[in-house]
């Protein structure tokens, strides 16, 4: 008999333990507030929220019984208690406007009624679990119906944490009750609600971080990067890796960072691609299955960096496309030889150089498309360390073509340079190419 009640007593306390378990935690010691999973400062609301599946890192498909949102002890919701709550799978991890809802025709409704704060929180337990296929992120949204506001301290009630960019989008206002087949505009947001999701069990390993800076696949970044990732709930540090092949660490080993943000010791190498590893540590357990992130360092400094490495243009047509030119150096600093559209001068760039003949030329510089540099031209004679203005031209904004004609004297070089606009600081330049046409 005794070894029975044993045997039950353990089994319970088996349940206990897994019932406990059976729920993910994200961020629930934040302390900022903001408008979700609804607005208590505003009559009515909506709110679509995505929790990634990397964030949620839970060990399998399951049934969520509930949520619990967690409210500044300050605040009430008195008025604000009203709430159907819908989930929903998606392949977005953000919105791309205000507008750009999860259709209506994606989302389950788990529960309609009132809610209440309890020691600060308020728990959602839903009519019938959701079942989360733990393939695609989470969508949790919510509307609230009542007409009236609470009035708190810091507006909105609920506690929030900053995330993915744009991974929240809520409308808040007096219209009436949201219809969610047809949401009005909204805003969106950087944060998201601080909840437990109850019926789902994390992984016995803590969730990979989100890289932020570098995007994957990016170009052109700096020889001293900082690279940056989100916060992961519950992890304690971070481990880095970065090598110059695929799963390599020859640059960085695992090496241990406590914050969300590292720059490499030593500078690394122009022109040269990278791979990035961040995973998080939570006691002696470490991320599994985290992705690599791949990135191109800027290209070394162009030959033509300096007027005194001018490429010379002999056959014309002439044209050159300067792939590098974000690495010039501005060398000793601006130019202020030749004034033009106000501008007392331009940003040393790329050189470029031609004899003349007594011929007219026109030169034109263009942007590849979706290019955002804005280039002038300045053309100089003399020498590099003394030079004469010939002409400049800086007619156009970001992405626009710049052309200039020049009459030309026979035996006189000419420089030419194509640098940023600015003439005061050191703009960076971008990709151009030069087309030069003798008329």
């Amino acid at each position: 008999m005794l070894l029975i009640m044993k045997r039950i007593l353990l089994l319970a306390l088996f349940f206990i333990v897994t019932g406990v378990s059976a729920q993910i935690n994200l961020n629930i010691g934040s302390s900022n507030v903001g408008v979700a999973p609804v607005s208590s400062f505003f009559s009515y609301s909506y709110v679509q929220q995505i929790y990634p599946k990397q964030e949620l890192n839970a060990n399998a498909d399951g049934n969520i019984t509930g949520l619990t949102f967690y409210i500044d002890p300050s605040s009430t919701i008195i008025e604000s208690s009203n709430w159907t709550v819908y989930l929903g799978h998606t392949s977005k991890t953000s919105f791309s406007s205000g507008t750009d809802w999860i259709p209506a025709a994606q989302l389950t409704q788990v529960f309609t009624g009132a809610v209440t704060k309890n020691n600060n929180k308020v728990d959602v337990v839903f009519t019938t679990p959701f079942s989360y296929n733990n393939v695609d992120n989470l969508v949790v949204a919510a509307k609230e119906n009542s007409p009236n506001i609470d009035i708190n301290n810091f507006d909105e009630a609920f506690h929030v944490y900053p995330h993915v960019p744009y991974s929240t989008l809520y409308y808040k206002g007096d219209r009436g009750v949201v219809d969610i087949a047809s949401p009005p505009g909204g805003i969106r947001a950087d944060y998201k609600s601080s909840v437990t999701i109850s019926g789902l069990t994390p992984s016995a390993s803590p969730a990979c971080p989100f890289v932020v800076y570098p995007v994957n696949n990016a170009q052109n970044i700096s020889l001293t990067p900082n690279f940056s990732w989100l916060p992961v709930s519950g992890a304690t540090s971070y481990k880095i890796s970065l090598g110059t092949s695929s799963g390599s660490t020859d640059i960085i080993n695992q090496q241990t960072v406590s914050g969300n943000s590292f720059s490499p010791a030593n500078a690394l190498v122009a022109g040269t691609t990278y791979y990035l590893k961040v995973t998080s540590v939570s006691g002696s357990l470490q991320s599994s299955g985290c992705s690599e992130f791949i990135f191109k360092t800027v290209p070394p400094i162009p030959v033509n960096d300096a007027c005194t490495g001018a490429l010379p243009a002999s056959i014309f047509p002439y044209t050159y496309t300067q792939n590098d030119a974000v690495s010039t150096t501005n060398n000793t600093g601006n130019i202020s030889v030749c004034t033009s559209n106000g501008d007392t001068g331009m940003n040393d760039g790329t050189w470029f150089k031609l004899t003349g003949d007594g011929a007219q030329y026109t030169i034109k510089v263009t942007m590849p498309s979706g290019s955002s540099f804005d280039p002038q031209i300045g053309v100089y004679s003399g020498s590099c360390s003394n030079l004469s203005c010939t002409g400049t031209v800086d007619d156009g904004g970001g992405g626009t073509a710049e052309t200039l004609t020049i009459t030309s004297v026979s035996g006189t070089d000419y420089f030419i340079n194509v640098g940023a606009y600015d003439d005061a600081t050191d703009a960076p330049e971008n990709i151009f190419t030069i087309t030069i046409t003798k008329l």
